[in-house]
């Protein structure tokens, strides 16, 4: 019997890898998906094989590019011969570098016209059209494999899933840009879900909160009181989740977000939903940590904040 295929996108590190391992150990055919780290996406998809006794194909493509997400799909399909689920995982965040190669960080009201444009170009091409244009080339294939079904009942479930952000919900005033492309997804779900429908294909979205990636171990512009060092972001939200930020007093590993991600493909009676993965990060509201809070409150008074 053909194994299912699962494509994911940005799958040669962080997140996108522990996906691709977490389906392979569910009898997956894989297709691991890099920009530029070829070394790496061969040395998982070699490890996958080897261990789970699937195949595990190499797709090389950058998505920021036009025609690259219809290539790497169309790839993977005739490659394959099928395509059962499609995971969109590739993305970067909105900061660009200085000539010194320092990160340049603007806050909302202060953000240049010419630095603004090169933030968002960085974000749209890819956050957003490389994730719709893979979406899009995803559900024209499993629509035509649905069709071909006809006559034997309903077809078989296949699922898109877009891996998008709480920052759609959860703001911080340099990473606005950042939000914007992961917000104008939701919409791209919503549209995808009602013609994905009527052939059983569900599309949903999982929104992770901060996860300990190489995404987030860039530099946070936060430094230890003691030490004047500067924290990463996955230590500087490390720190606030213990502090009591969130429900769950800890970040994600790359790991629980893969986990929530083969889930979800797997939900049939699911679709056009937006998920938090998040620890509790976007709960309704701070109620859960009100002493936290207060005593903030009450230490802002004494101050004359």
């Amino acid at each position: 019997m053909t194994r299912p295929l699962c494509l994911v996108t940005g799958s040669s590190s962080g997140i996108g890898a522990a996906i691709v391992r977490r389906f392979a150990a569910h009898g997956y055919d894989v297709v691991v998906h890099y920009n530029s780290g070829q070394d790496r996406a061969r040395a998982i998809a070699d490890e996958i094989s080897g261990r789970h006794q699937v195949t595990a194909g190499v797709i090389g493509a950058d998505l920021s590019q036009r025609d690259e997400a219809f290539r790497l799909v169309d790839e993977a399909r005739e490659r394959f011969g099928r395509l059962d689920v499609a995971i969109s995982n590739s993305g970067v965040a909105n900061y660009v570098r200085g000539e010194d190669g320092e990160l340049i960080r603007h806050r909302f009201q202060e953000c240049p016209p010419e630095h603004l444009d090169r933030e968002m170009a960085r974000v749209l091409d890819l956050n957003l059209m490389g994730a719709y244009r893979f979406g899009q080339r995803a559900l024209k294939h499993m629509i035509e494999a649905a069709k071909s079904e006809a006559g034997t009942g309903r077809p078989s479930h296949r699922s898109i899933l877009f891996v998008t952000s709480i920052s759609d919900a959860a703001p911080e005033a340099t990473r606005i840009p950042y939000g914007v492309s992961k917000a104008g997804l939701n919409h791209v779900i919503l549209g995808a879900a009602f013609e994905a429908g009527p052939h059983n294909i569900t599309v949903n979205a999982l929104r992770p909160g901060v996860v300990d990636t190489p995404l987030t171990a860039r530099p946070s512009g936060v430094e230890d009181p003691e030490s004047g060092r500067e924290y990463t972001v996955a230590e500087t939200y490390g720190l606030m989740a213990k502090g009591g930020s969130q429900a769950l007093p800890w970040i994600a590993e790359p790991d629980d977000i893969a986990v929530a991600a083969h889930a979800f493909t797997q939900i049939p009676y699911m679709t056009g939903q937006m998920v938090a993965v998040d620890g509790g990060f976007t709960l309704a509201n701070g109620f859960p940590n009100r002493e936290l809070f207060l005593n903030e409150g009450l230490r802002r008074r004494r101050e004359g904040d």
